[in-house]
């Protein structure tokens, strides 16, 4: 058994998909030329996954007393790029366990603050460069835009203090988003829906996987389409934080 995948996404976006490890904070994004772009990032595990065999050593910082759940929850696992992943593990000594609940604790706080600075220079640009490559595409969800009160569908869809800190810090922007909606709708009356079938439709297809705070932060990696900017990761936030609130992406 390792981590789930709706579990690596969560780390994935509460790590701004960059390595934790303080000296490195690589991005872990290949973009390609012909090719999407590809996550390389891993979920390495803090106390170790593996308990040995008679010719092969337990994984680093391995505990017994740990279940199986406990070992690949989130809690237990810290976002790396490949080569750091190997250097904790190679390095146990270097790298005890309290060593790198700090060090995810701290990367985890600076990729939210980071996202709370960069909030405030979202524009058109932006938000365009965030919207391109869902409203382009060919969906065939529709549905209409729908104001459901935020406490309610917060609610409706067990989203607990990390989404909901995301979704506030979102729409801070949410003036922005409605006059680039608005703009974006003068050259294109269609251009709104698209964006939100867009959004809609990857939704539908995650929901069959998971649910509450790990769709939320999936759709994040979604919205944010590999995006290594901070300000770009913003408005792919502040897109993702409007829609919830204001159409019929997620339960109403």
């Amino acid at each position: 058994m390792s981590a789930s995948y709706p579990t690596k996404l969560f780390l994935a976006a509460r790590s701004g998909n960059i390595c934790a490890l303080p000296d490195c904070r690589t991005s872990l994004t290949s973009v390609g030329n012909e090719a999407e772009h590809a996550v390389i990032g891993e979920a390495a595990h803090i106390y170790g996954e593996n308990p040995g065999t008679d010719k092969k050593k337990p994984s680093a910082r391995f505990r017994e007393n740990m279940t199986e759940l406990e070992r690949n929850h989130y809690n237990n696992l810290i976002y790396l790029c490949p080569t750091c992943h190997t250097k904790i593990d190679k390095q146990e000594a270097d790298f005890p366990a309290e060593i790198l609940f700090k060090f995810k604790e701290e990367h985890e706080a600076w990729v939210e603050e980071r996202l709370d600075i960069c909030m405030s220079d979202v524009s058109f640009a932006e938000l365009e460069i965030a919207a391109k490559a869902i409203a382009t595409g060919n969906h065939s969800v529709n549905g209409d835009f729908v104001v459901i009160p935020p406490k309610e569908k917060l609610n409706k869809n067990n989203l607990g203090n990390i989404p909901r800190s995301y979704i506030a810090l979102g729409l801070s922007r949410s003036s922005e988003v409605r006059r680039f909606l608005a703009q974006m709708s003068l050259l294109d009356g269609e251009y709104p829906i698209r964006l939100k079938d867009g959004f809609k439709h990857k939704y539908s297809e995650l929901k069959t996987q998971m649910n509450g705070d790990e769709l939320f932060m999936a759709m994040v990696v979604f919205s944010q389409k590999g995006f290594t900017d901070f300000t770009q990761q913003a408005a792919s936030v502040a897109l993702l934080s409007h829609l919830f609130h204001l159409c019929e992406v997620f339960e109403k």
